[in-house]
């Protein structure tokens, strides 16, 4: 009976094994040299600022534009080798502000950092389609082929990198926001190169995500006419699927931050892409997908710390805050009995606890300002006592959370 139940063991491991995509087919490229056109974006100081071009292993015949890969890199001037930091923007951006900031913050810090274009954005976009609309469409095929050519695009871009005689080829991480932080988990997955990263307002579970976003309706709604439900659009993404490749491999080498409140990416696919990273830090932010952006400073300086102590052997160890101060700003339709309907804006002001199900927010709105002490059913409404100039009385509030 013993040798019996080893046997089906080693049967049923044989037929996982077997049934996961073929990493090493799908994402294998030819060893060759990177043919890169380097052009200096700013005078010379104490960090060099580069433009890096190179062509796409992945050729998109009918969208020319999109077959240049391009990074802005940032080289400080040290005569010591340094690890080096990609980082990924997220999705539909016309310019990666956000990205760009924190990449010169890191290289004060003597990180060599490089933020690279995803496939159809800014410089890559077709003309006539906005900036990223072709990379999230209601073609199942074109996706799994843009995931991969994202991540097929972050593997040239670090073999460039190790190259360069100013980077510690050891020492290579990964930050993505965002689509950045879906696209840094495929990378992270197949990618052994990888020491540390971190993966903000991300998650697993590609075909979820899509399923359940409220950016994503459109796209859903194409899909169901031509009839692709979600089971189908699971299957037909699984060879870009995270979820597939990564065995706990990362652990604390990863630090993923994410919002309590985040419609676009669900907490059960954050949840699921930190179990397939292994055990390690998740901070929840008391926001939404967009709320972090407030407290861009503290998270910065966050994300630095923990590159830091993973790649760049800091003596200090990384301790992981509980909040970075940030605040929850709900905006939605109030409607109470005294002030009627209103469109409002409350950010709270005392939580009963961390999750957020009651408390006091301040509300305003172009009729009134007041206190709202109430709690959440479910989400996302909220009812209680507007306290207010006026008598107290009943309110129920549809918001969302920023």
């Amino acid at each position: 009976m013993i040798r019996l139940g080893w046997m089906l063991c080693l049967l049923l491991g044989t037929l996982d094994v077997l049934a996961q995509p073929a990493r090493d087919d799908w994402f294998r490229y030819p060893s060759q040299p990177l043919s890169a056109e380097v052009v200096a974006l700013s005078a010379p100081s104490e960090t060099q600022h580069l433009l890096v071009k190179f062509p796409s292993l992945l050729s998109t015949p009918e969208y020319p534009q999109n077959q240049t890969v391009y990074a802005e890199v940032f080289l400080p001037r040290t005569g010591n080798r340094m690890p080096a930091v990609l980082i990924l923007h997220s999705w539909g951006v016309q310019r990666p502000d956000i990205e760009l900031s924190l990449a010169r913050m890191l290289a004060q810090k003597g990180f060599v950092t490089a933020v690279m274009t995803l496939p159809y954005h800014m410089q890559r976009t077709p003309a006539g389609y906005l900036s990223g609309e072709l990379m999230i469409v209601p073609d199942p095929q074109q996706m799994r082929d843009t995931m991969r050519q994202a991540t097929l695009d972050a593997c040239r871009l670090i073999d460039w990198l190790q190259t360069q005689p100013q980077v510690d080829s050891e020492r290579i991480g990964i930050v993505g926001i965002s689509l950045g932080a879906i696209v840094g988990a495929l990378v992270l997955a197949v990618e052994d190169r990888m020491g540390a990263g971190v993966l903000v307002l991300g998650g697993a579970n590609l075909a979820h995500v899509l399923w359940r976003s409220p950016l994503t309706m459109s796209v859903r709604s194409e899909l169901r006419s031509k009839g692709t439900g979600y089971e189908r659009l699971r299957d037909e993404l699984a060879s870009v699927e995270p979820l597939h490749y990564l065995r706990g491999q990362y652990g604390h080498r990863v630090l993923m931050i994410n919002g309590r409140f985040d419609l676009v990416i669900p907490r059960e696919d954050a949840l699921a892409l930190r179990r397939a990273l292994g055990e390690g830090p998740l901070l929840w932010l008391n926001t939404g997908h967009y709320g972090p952006a407030l407290v861009r400073p503290a998270l910065f300086n966050l994300v630095a710390r923990f590159l830091s102590a993973n790649l760049q052997n800091d003596s200090q160890p990384f301790v992981l805050p509980s909040s970075l101060n940030e605040p929850t700003i709900r905006i939605g339709l109030l409607y109470s009995g005294v002030w009627g309907a209103r469109v409002s804006a409350a950010v709270d002001i005392w939580r009963w606890e961390r999750e957020g199900r009651a408390g006091v927010s301040l509300q305003a709105s172009p009729r009134n300002l007041s206190l709202l002490a109430g709690f959440r059913p479910i989400s996302p409404v909220h009812i209680g006592f507007e306290l207010s100039t006026r008598p107290a009385a009943g309110y129920l509030f549809i918001h969302f959370v920023l």
